[in-house]
């Protein structure tokens, strides 16, 4: 018989012996490689919830034969993988649900969404969790040997037995194997379970914060309530730069401006910037924007100090303070007495951090700037007013109706907030 090995010399004859060897070994040890990878989208999570909710027993034992996993050893090995990947799942869960807790989407700004979407963010956060799933289903797929070297794959959720691919119903239930096969596919369905219920978190919360982008007035009370509190936790910070009259140029401020006269609301814009800003930027926005808006209103740091950020009290008691003749306080040789300053001062609704005799430095100095030609009594004269108050030697009535004559020199004086508000609008809009 003719043979190719008759017209080669010796050493070339080993050599292919060599070669054909090495490819039976590699035809023998490839195997069907499939495409893990899994996009950071809405559609990709929605589609591992569908695969990981089939847990039909047909499908688990097709999976074990198409993955040859045939072996007492190879089983529990398995069993220990899942074991172990439910315990990260678990965890990551644990942080999903703190996240949530913490007010993830209350926030107006977060650290986590700079960078990326929160689809994109939350997938991260469950990187183990979609890692080792679709290792396990790809454990469960066919081992067919690989033909030619072509690069595309077929995706491991289209071509697991556990997924969507086709797979062959059983003759035997899980009665009939042992009973490291029956303890591996409840891991299995208890893992899956797990899956299950961490991706539903990501996607009520992706759910949740898309509700708030297409409902502004819900994205602009969540950016009221953000900033509240970054007021709150940095007025010293606001009161210092004020004093500094320190530049405070900032990009985001511009920005917000420029929409403004586009005619946006503050309601579109605040949708328009929920979950896009990461905390020092969002910071850095209102803190600017509060200072140059007390520059422009002129708030001091004194009226910062006694109310806050409470602008509208400020304009009120400013009102009241500059036309306080007005009323003809009583008092002695040309004073305003102590008993009138105890309830303007109650009436003024000051910061408890701040004592009565902080606001009577304030109150004289603007009253006297105003114009006043009274002169305020020392602070022990209006100590023994707050007495009469506290003992209620003033009675009730008394005291409401010097608030209803305070309240009517304030709207007297003052413009009503609603027009103020239309006014400040009408000039941002112009």
């Amino acid at each position: 018989m003719f043979c190719v090995k008759n017209l080669l010399f010796d050493g070339e004859v080993h050599a292919i012996s060599i070669l054909i060897s090495i490819f039976a070994r590699y035809k023998q040890e490839c195997i069907m490689v499939y495409d893990r990878h899994i996009d950071k989208t809405e559609e990709e999570l929605c589609e591992l919830r569908e695969v990981y909710s089939r847990s039909e027993v047909d499908r688990f034992t097709d999976g074990l034969e198409s993955g040859r996993i045939n072996s007492e050893e190879k089983v529990i090995k398995f069993t220990n993988y899942i074991r172990e990947s439910d315990g990260l799942t678990q965890l990551e869960y644990a942080r999903l649900v703190k996240l949530q807790q913490e007010g993830f989407i209350e926030k107006f700004a977060t650290n986590y969404n700079n960078q990326y979407g929160t689809c994109h963010m939350l997938m991260n956060k469950m990187r183990s969790s979609i890692s080792r799933g679709t290792k396990m289903l790809e454990r469960l797929c066919e081992k067919k040997r690989s033909r030619g070297h072509s690069t595309s794959k077929s995706k491991v959720i289209d071509s697991s037995k556990m997924g969507k691919s086709p797979y062959t119903f059983s003759l035997w239930g899980l009665e009939h194997y042992n009973e490291s096969v029956c303890t591996l596919y409840n891991e299995i369905v208890n893992y899956e379970s797990h899956l299950t219920v961490c991706i539903e978190l990501c996607l009520y919360i992706i759910e949740q914060v898309a509700y708030v982008r297409s409902h502004p007035e819900d994205a602009h009370q969540k950016h009221q309530n953000s900033r509240r509190e970054v007021l709150l936790n940095n007025r010293s910070v606001i009161r210092r730069f004020i004093d500094m009259n320190a530049e405070m140029e900032n990009d985001l401020m511009e920005k917000v401006e420029a929409w403004k006269h586009e005619k946006k609301s503050m309601e579109e814009i605040s949708a328009m910037l929920y979950h896009t800003l990461d905390e020092n930027e969002y910071n850095n926005w209102i803190i600017s924007e509060e200072v140059m808006e007390a520059r422009r209103q002129g708030i001091t740091n004194q009226e910062r100090a006694l109310w806050g950020d409470n602008k509208q009290q400020v304009m009120r008691c400013r009102a009241a303070y500059s036309h306080i003749d007005e009323l003809e306080p009583e008092g002695q040789e040309g004073r305003i007495g102590g008993q009138f300053l105890a309830l303007l001062h109650k009436w003024s609704n000051v910061q408890q951090s701040r004592g009565l005799e902080y606001w009577l430095t304030y109150f004289t100095d603007f009253y006297k700037t105003s114009g006043g030609k009274l002169t305020p009594v020392k602070i022990g004269a209006v100590k023994r007013g707050q007495a009469l108050i506290s003992k209620d030697k003033i009675e009730q009535k008394e005291v409401e109706k010097f608030y209803q004559t305070m309240d009517n020199l304030v709207k007297k004086h003052m413009i009503i907030p609603s027009e103020q508000e239309n006014n400040m609008q009408e000039a941002v809009n112009f």
